[in-house]
């Protein structure tokens, strides 16, 4: 069965549907569901390595792009219970890997930084996923890649509220 899908803004009526079998919707889940467990695998043999928790290096991980941030935004990033994140938290700055910092507007906010040997972990982990994906850019070429960054960029910026009332 097909179904119209919105394109976006364009010039006529036609150029403005996409239509896609549900099986081309389920076909895109599941590669995106395998590129994601590829990956995570990835990611699970550094933190292994490392002698920490996969979500203690997702977390490290989401701290190279939100470095100097609050528990409260990267919890809300995370969409992590606040317990899980505490522990995770609590965990990666006694192994040494970040270290909390009071704000230097608000005293009783700690900020959250990573330390050199956070970044080192980071850094060997992101050398497995950058070296796959820079095979599959490659093999795909610019405007695959520009497009299917367009498509990932567009799924992990949706609302969860919205993912659940669908």
């Amino acid at each position: 069965m097909s179904r119209p899908v919105s394109r976006g803004a364009s010039n006529s009526a036609e150029e403005s549907r996409l239509y896609l079998r549900e099986s081309d919707l389920d076909q895109g889940a599941s590669l995106i569901r395998q590129s994601a467990r590829k990956i995570r695998h990835m990611v699970g043999s550094v933190a292994q390595e490392a002698g920490l928790l996969e979500a203690e290096l997702d977390t490290l991980i989401e701290l190279v792009e939100m470095e100097g941030c609050d528990i409260s935004e990267l919890r809300a990033h995370l969409f992590a219970p606040k317990q899980s994140l505490a522990r995770n938290l609590n965990a990666l700055e006694k192994s040494g890997y970040i270290e909390r910092v009071p704000c230097p507007k608000d005293g009783r906010r700690r900020l959250l930084n990573l330390t050199e040997s956070g970044k080192e972990v980071i850094s060997k982990a992101a050398n497995g996923w950058r070296d796959v994906l820079l095979e599959a850019y490659r093999a795909s070429g610019p405007e695959v890649v520009a497009n299917a960054k367009k498509l990932l960029q567009h799924v992990a910026k949706s609302s969860p509220e919205k993912d659940e009332d669908s």
